[in-house]
């Protein structure tokens, strides 16, 4: 069965859904007579197609470089190349803005199959204007009309499509690698930090909605002694807050900065040697990061938000609520005096059983199939 991904922009991914669909297509069984051909942005390093994996296919499309011309070029050439070129047995789309374009491949192409994945809700972002706001919105009614299958990592979703359309939806969470490779790449050295010495904090993007500005209240309420690392990238759409806070972390006292997506094996390494790695998300869908943190072991202090409590549990100690930044710093101060008991432990293990990247491949398999009439 020929299958194409479409939606996500990177492979290997450096975040959020992409990171979602290259596990997925990484994880279906060699042996189930799949291959996957996985659609992303055109960059000097991948110029031309290649092969990612035995049975995974890359094929770069370009895209203008616009703040808004980016995705929508980049999704209107994958749609054609797609219908007119690849010609696949079923599409996946991981992003509810491919929504027109989705229709795009109905029109060339009735009998396609489309599945289709909700990652979030991207108009609940701060970080877009009201038009963009509108337009996300209509995008969105194009997606769960288009596809002929939903699917959603947040369970609330469910209920909200099932009210407005007939288009059949199951809520299939994000996964984890139990044991994930925690490589040395020198970076923490480099930057003067010892493991088990510090707080880690890390976003794709920083916009008003991640919660950084919570946490660097908190933390000069609290006036620490242990440093703060703070990862991730600050050219964001809502650009005036995106400066605002880049100079307001370059002022906070002991604060590392690292004002750039990390590749994974960075990424990692930095989760690892954390002390304590505050989540303060105000919204999310089923973040990628917090499962991950939670797979290298490291404890995660996280706002109470359903979606993140749908991952660690409603018992889970180290919650705190939500954009509440003292109780944030009640909640740290009260972790870094008692320190971790058993419960992080405990929830590395619940996320290994409940979030198997293996067994979620194999839902995602068994949908393309019955999509696809057994091909």
């Amino acid at each position: 069965m020929k299958i194409a991904v479409l939606g996500s922009k990177s492979l290997p991914a450096f975040a959020g859904a992409d990171r979602v669909a290259e596990n997925v297509v990484q994880h279906l069984p060699a042996d189930g007579g799949t291959r996957c051909h996985v659609y992303v942005v055109r960059t000097p390093a991948q110029p031309r197609a290649f092969d990612f994996a035995p049975n995974v296919r890359v094929i770069p499309v370009p895209a203008l470089s616009g703040k808004h011309s980016k995705a929508t070029t980049f999704f209107l050439l994958s749609a054609l190349h797609c219908a007119l070129v690849l010609r696949p047995d079923l599409a996946h789309v991981h992003d509810s803005a491919f929504g027109p374009f989705a229709w795009i491949l109905r029109i060339l192409r009735p009998g396609l199959p489309l599945l289709g994945t909700f990652h979030g809700n991207p108009y609940e972002r701060a970080k877009w204007s009201r038009f963009a706001k509108a337009f996300l919105r209509f995008s969105e009614a194009a997606f769960v009309r288009g596809c002929h299958a939903l699917t959603t990592v947040a369970r609330a979703k469910v209920a909200e499509v099932q009210a407005r359309v007939k288009t059949p939806i199951e809520f299939i969470p994000n996964g984890v690698e139990p044991a994930p490779a925690i490589p040395a790449t020198g970076l923490a050295a480099r930057l003067g930090l010892v493991p088990g010495q510090y707080l880690m904090f890390a976003a794709g993007r920083m916009d008003p909605t991640k919660g950084l500005h919570h946490l660097l209240d908190a933390v000069e309420q609290l006036k620490l002694d242990l440093p703060l690392l703070v990862v991730g990238g600050f050219e964001g759409h809502n650009q005036d807050y995106s400066e605002k806070l880049l100079a307001r972390c370059r002022a906070v006292p002991r604060l590392v900065l690292v004002p750039r997506l990390l590749p994974q094996p960075e990424l990692f390494e930095l989760v690892a040697g954390a002390r304590l790695f505050v989540f303060p998300s105000e919204i999310e869908a089923m973040s990628m990061m917090l499962l991950e943190v939670i797979s290298c072991g490291v404890p995660v202090l996280a706002s109470d938000i359903a979606e993140n409590v749908e991952v660690v549990g409603a018992d889970y100690p180290w919650l705190f609520r939500n954009a509440d930044a003292a109780h944030l710093a009640e909640k740290l101060a009260r972790f870094l005096g008692a320190g971790p008991g058993p419960e992080i432990a405990a929830l590395r293990e619940r996320c290994a059983r409940e979030f198997n990247w293996t067994a979620i491949a194999g839902r995602y398999l068994a949908l393309y199939r019955r999509l696809a009439g057994g091909v």
